[in-house]
């Protein structure tokens, strides 16, 4: 998030009008430090991610350059480490949902969910960089405690092989 003036960069990666405008206006009426682009495709979303600048990426596994929506997660889970990825689909699998979450998303939103509750989408934008704040931070620190204690091995590791 750019803290000059704390702006907060989404881009939404769909390719439903009628979702995407859903969406955006739950954003612009419950997030009012948000401003939110939409890319249609994952080549446009990378395009996107990789200019930099995006704080929080809102993303559609079904997409039309994506074979499935296992496929469209992992073209994007790379993502995951440098800004939270919020899974957003209609689709009502569990198993699914878990896994993603298990392998970095910050989030599964179902997007019947907006459309019913659009301050939904506020509580999982605010919770999702909280988490992700928050593990970046304790990575941080676990390096931190790392390199200290390498400096005190004499850069070796023990290892119990």
């Amino acid at each position: 998030m750019d803290k000059e003036n704390s702006l907060l960069n989404i881009l939404l990666i769909e390719d439903s009008d009628t979702d995407a405008f859903i969406i955006q206006n739950a954003i612009s009426q419950h997030h009012k430090d948000a401003h939110s682009q939409r890319a249609v495709t994952l080549k446009s979303g990378e395009e996107f991610l990789q200019a930099g600048g995006i704080d929080l990426l809102l993303l559609d596994l079904g997409l039309p350059d994506s074979a499935s929506p296992q496929d469209t997660y992992e073209q994007m889970k790379k993502w995951c480490d440098v800004i939270p990825v919020i899974i957003m689909t209609n689709i009502k699998d569990h198993d699914l949902a878990k896994t993603m979450v298990h392998e970095g998303a910050a989030d599964f939103l179902n997007k019947d969910l907006i459309a019913k509750d659009p301050t939904h989408i506020q509580k999982v934008i605010d919770f999702a960089i909280e988490r992700h704040t928050k593990s970046k931070r304790l990575a941080q620190e676990s390096k931190d405690k790392d390199a200290i204690l390498n400096v005190f091995m004499g850069g070796y590791s023990i290892s119990d092989k």
